[in-house]
């Protein structure tokens, strides 16, 4: 006689008793369900009554990140069940969990880990198999990234840490590695610019200059000799998706030349660049060609998560990014919704946050420009409500600046400045005015001005721009 295959596909074959104290530790421990209960399944139990008290745990945790207590659990059950039997089958074996005695958590906690590992796993391969039958070679990366989150789901529990455990890394003067973005009085601001780890917005309207802006940020880092990267220049992946791979070449020639990139191919012009690049500049220009890889992938077609796995495929072919440039936020293709609810907005920060966990994983500063509203057209102050689409997005970074510019700012190469957000340290220097900004070479000049009116250019916005001038140096 063949012997029967226990089929492990549920928790059933667990028995109900591990079942009931299993879910005994969701309600007690909060921590382990909290960690947990991504991957829990509640049709994974087999016992119905069991499997409508995890159903409101989970959504009680989606719904306000809170583990429902016995009493929470007893309401929900009352107030979402509308036949009175089931009602009184759910609280009596309510009641039983409460009342057991809880022994063995190490092992029920240990073991439901592993099942619903399992499971994930199971169901992330699953869904890989089914996008591969579609025969289609793009949805690789969407393969790679269902097979990651599977395998990073960390259940274990964490302790946290202790704040008088390594005193002197704290307090060392490293202890924040910032990449300088060239425009002394911002990096003065930002105490030494953008920091390895942190995610820097830039909020501005469009034709402000935000891919002039981050392009100088990539070629000073990347002709910027400091200890901290051996005098060597600072690694840069600059992802572009509308400029044309030309015009963003000559934008790194103009901000090494100071020559505006629109003259560089004037005949009287071009020979003297040339000439520039292979003497004067040519220690510049081999730091930017060692140091920086440009990527232009199409509007639309690039998410966070392929350029994750893009970055892991480069620190594979021997090349570690210090600083990542997005040229812009709106050109990614957004994250794959959580749930079936997610709007488009949710999916705008929960893109967002995939570049915060991009910043903090590899060890990266990352510049992203946002693109303003229309009503940041034109104007003297650019705010964070201004920032087009979901709050989420500007409420993820741990810097955020604003560009704005009037219409006749623009005729004469000025801009305002505003520093929005800081998380390293004390806000100082908070509004930088009337600073000349050349396009064409990628520079920022500081005129030394903090008065909206200093430089005669006519304004329809003075009232609200001076009663944002004084809310700063309030």
């Amino acid at each position: 006689r063949m012997a029967e295959i226990v089929n492990t596909t549920t928790l059933g074959y667990l028995g109900t008793e591990f079942q009931m104290r299993l879910v005994k530790c969701f309600i007690e421990d909060q921590n382990f369900f909290a960690s947990i209960a991504s991957i829990v399944d509640q049709n994974m139990f087999s016992d119905e009554t069991l499997r409508k008290i995890v159903r409101f745990m989970k959504e009680r945790y989606e719904t306000d990140e809170k583990v429902a207590t016995y009493f929470e659990l007893e309401t929900l059950i009352r107030s979402k069940t509308s036949d009175a039997v089931t009602v009184e089958m759910t609280l009596a074996t309510l009641e039983k969990i409460k009342t057991s005695e809880l022994d063995g958590m190490d092992l029920i906690e240990n073991t439901c880990e592993k099942f619903f590992k399992q499971q994930n796993l199971t169901k992330a391969i699953n869904r890989s198999v089914e996008i591969i039958k579609k025969g289609n070679a793009d949805n690789y990366y969407e393969i790679e990234d269902i097979i990651r989150k599977a395998l990073d789901v960390n259940t274990n529990f964490d302790k946290g840490y202790n704040p008088m455990d390594g005193i002197e890394d704290a307090l060392s003067e490293d202890y924040r590695n910032a990449i300088p973005t060239g425009f002394e009085r911002l990096d003065n601001a930002l105490y030494g610019g953008l920091a390895k780890g942190e995610l820097g917005v830039i909020v501005a309207p469009s034709g402000t200059g935000k891919t002039s802006a981050t392009t100088g940020f990539a070629a000073y880092a990347a002709t910027y000799k400091c200890e901290a990267n051996n005098y060597n220049g600072f690694k840069v992946l600059h992802i572009h998706f509308e400029d044309e791979d030309k015009n963003i070449k000559r934008k790194y020639y103009g901000f090494m030349t100071d020559i505006d990139a629109c003259m560089l191919s004037l005949p009287e012009v071009r020979p003297n660049v040339l000439n520039m690049l292979s003497t004067t500049k040519a220690e510049e220009a081999r730091m930017i060609k060692e140091n920086v890889t440009c990527y232009h992938p199409q509007s639309g077609e690039m998410s966070a998560s392929e350029i994750k796995t893009k970055i892991k495929h480069m620190i594979a072919h021997g090349f570690k990014p210090d600083l990542v440039v997005i040229d812009y936020f709106e050109c990614l293709k957004l994250e794959k919704p959580e749930t079936a609810a997610d709007k488009e907005w949710t999916r705008e920060g929960i893109t967002m946050r995939k570049l915060e966990s991009i910043a903090h994983e590899f060890d990266v500063a990352l510049w992203v420009p946002i693109q303003g509203t229309k009503d940041s057209l034109g104007q003297e102050y650019v705010g964070l409500q201004q920032a087009g689409g979901s709050v989420k997005k500007v409420q993820i970074g741990h810097v955020i600046i604003t560009f704005a510019r009037t219409t006749d700012m623009a005729e004469k190469g000025l801009m305002n400045i505003f520093v929005q957000k800081f998380r390293g340290g004390r806000m100082n220097d908070t509004k930088m005015l009337n600073i000349s900004f050349n396009n064409g070479t990628c520079h920022f000049t500081d005129n030394q001005s903090d008065n909206l009116d200093g430089i005669d250019y006519p304004s329809q916005q003075s009232a609200v721009a001076q009663q944002v001038a004084n809310q700063y140096q309030k």
